[in-house]
């Protein structure tokens, strides 16, 4: 991307134009609700500018991804298809807004802003796309997994033992109560 220095120039010089024509541009096109790039659109601009000069690692040292930066600034409410078509109005808001400056801008520099803009998009739309599944898993709830009805193994049958009874020694008996005498004598004719 070093031939396309001249181009990141200009993005920065106008980069305040550039937004004010996005921002004009996703009104008039009655997307509805908030515009999922409203947060980005600075950030992105001041990016694409930096990538452009090849200045992304000497502004500040090392950086992490900028379009990784940029994609969680989008609004994470927006559809995907709502994120493509205000990207589609960046790319048109910065060749408009350049082409009335009067600046000329060569085809491959051109083509190397488009490619950044584009990479932001993919980015923005992996990370909508990672947010929206989240937000599917948390309204779901954990999906329970039961086992397959298996046949457990029948438990083998041990036959309890039978209950024996255990005599008591005639000395441990009670003797028979004197009523209980007469009353089995009586029922036997012995009396």
């Amino acid at each position: 991307m070093g031939g396309a220095v001249a181009v990141g120039l200009l993005i920065e010089e106008h980069r305040v134009e550039i937004q004010e024509t996005w921002a004009e541009a996703v009104k008039s096109s009655k997307l509805g609700g908030d515009p999922a790039l409203e947060f980005a659109v600075g950030p992105l601009l001041r990016e694409l500018s930096l990538a452009m000069r090849g200045d992304e690692h000497r502004v500040g040292g090392p950086r992490p991804d900028a379009h990784a930066r940029c994609a969680v600034l989008v609004r994470s409410a927006a559809s995907p298809a709502r994120c493509a078509r205000e990207f589609k109005l960046l790319h048109r808001a910065v060749w408009d807004t350049l082409r009335g400056a009067g600046r000329i801008v060569a085809a491959d520099e051109r083509r190397a802003a488009d490619e950044w803009l584009d990479d932001a998009l993919t980015a923005a739309l992996e990370r909508l796309e990672r947010i929206h599944t989240r937000i599917e898993l948390l309204e779901k709830g954990p999906e329970v997994v039961r086992p397959a009805a298996a046949p457990w193994p029948a438990r083998p049958t041990v036959a309890a033992p039978a209950p024996t009874a255990v005599p008591r020694p005639p000395s441990q008996r009670p003797p028979p109560l004197p009523w209980m005498r007469n009353a089995s004598a009586s029922h036997t004719g012995l009396e």
